[in-house]
């Protein structure tokens, strides 16, 4: 059931503390939520040929999407029909003409049929072939950006619930954009809806991220439901809606940044929060997709990738220069922090810093929520966030 694209009038805390602390209530997730959702799982670019392919995860299922000889992509449980086996490596890559288990060489063909099986005749006399093709998925491409839903036969555009209409106008695979390549990850130690109501959260823009994003205040930003996904827009200009704050707007024309071809002019929103681990922003100088991966209760992955004018990712720094990088794991911890996070002038630092802070909180048995910022702007969309999550859990 589709809930109404209004948000509601007053702001409520809906989902009760161990939703956040319980690995238990995370299980349930698995099976109930991330189990037919649309996930994240690549760009299009990386499955150009017959026979490429990527794998991607929903819970605890695990996808691959795969070039047919016919051209068409299609997606499968990365599993063998015979014993369970993983069938293609973690990542991307080229499976040739079929896809073949490493295990027991059981063959299946691009279009998941089952082809061939050593020993056939004095093993499986009686194997009906039909019957025994790879489990399917449900894949499609949106803006070049690849989803997969672990169950088969599922309709993209009824997900994205009218968002199309106010989608992002950058395109990943123009040569005026360039990307970091392999993606920055974020081990955050906090549930992956304390990170996504942050995200959510209109109220705190003008608070903690005074020094980096310059609010706006809760009266000056608002979010737009579309399904259980949320758009996010600045209000600080009365004739338009931007995708930026004007402080941020003001800071990148002071930098002269170069901005993106065909994404300079407003119109668009400046954060997608696409249900339940999508995250994509937009502005006229760079393009970025954070998926959020939960590891248990109280721990989150963020795995970003991200896409900018050429003259501006070249005077970026690496990985290594971001905030909390372990050089050991390659990723960004808030353990490695060498300066206070609020003095790091990184508004994703200043998230990664309340995001734990807040998982720590939800840990003291006098942990409660109070009364909360009503409006668009401010916290009523996380109210519909967890509604949103509630009716997926209750289905």
């Amino acid at each position: 059931m589709q809930q109404p694209n209004q948000m509601p009038e007053v702001a409520t805390q809906e989902l009760p503390p161990e939703a956040y602390t319980s690995d238990e209530w995370l299980a349930q997730e698995n099976k109930k939520l991330f189990s037919r959702s649309w996930v994240f799982a690549g760009v299009e670019s990386k499955v150009a040929n017959a026979g490429d392919y990527m794998t991607a995860k929903a819970g605890h299922f695990t996808l691959v999407v795969i070039r047919g000889n016919d051209g068409e992509l299609r997606a499968f449980h990365n599993i063998c029909r015979h014993r369970g086996t993983e069938l293609l490596d973690h990542g991307c890559g080229n499976a040739g003409k079929t896809i073949v288990c490493p295990y027991h060489s059981w063959t299946f063909g691009l279009d998941g049929a089952l082809r061939g099986i050593p020993d056939q005749q004095a093993c499986f006399p009686d194997i009906n072939k039909k019957e025994n093709g790879l489990h399917r998925a449900s894949v499609a491409v949106f803006k070049g950006i690849v989803f997969v839903n672990p169950e088969p036969d599922q309709d993209l555009s009824e997900w994205l619930s009218g968002l199309e209409d106010v989608v992002w106008p950058h395109d990943i695979t123009s040569p005026e954009l360039i990307s970091y390549g392999e993606p920055v990850t974020y081990e955050m130690q906090c549930n992956w809806k304390v990170f996504f109501e942050n995200a959510i959260d209109g109220y705190h823009l003008a608070y903690l991220h005074k020094n980096t994003l310059g609010g706006p205040t809760q009266d000056k930003n608002i979010w737009d439901p579309y399904g259980d996904n949320q758009v996010w827009y600045s209000t600080e200009n009365e004739t338009v809606r931007s995708r930026v704050p004007n402080f941020v707007s003001t800071r990148m024309d002071k930098w002269n940044a170069k901005k993106i071809p065909h994404a300079e002019k407003e119109g668009y929103g400046g954060v997608y929060m696409l249900f339940p681990t999508t995250l994509i922003v937009a502005s006229p100088w760079s393009f970025s997709i954070s998926v959020m991966e939960p590891v248990s209760a109280g721990v989150t992955r963020l795995h970003a990738y991200v896409w900018a004018a050429k003259s501006w990712m070249s005077s970026r720094g690496s990985v290594k220069d971001i905030p909390g990088y372990d050089k050991v794991s390659g990723m960004i911890k808030s353990s490695h922090w060498k300066v206070h996070p609020l003095e790091t002038q990184d508004f994703q630092t200043e998230d990664v810093y309340v995001v734990e802070k807040m998982q720590r909180a939800m840990m003291s048995p006098k942990y409660t929520v109070g009364k909360m910022a009503s409006g668009p702007g401010a916290e009523s969309p996380l109210t519909y966030f967890q509604r949103s999550v509630l009716r997926h859990m209750e289905a």
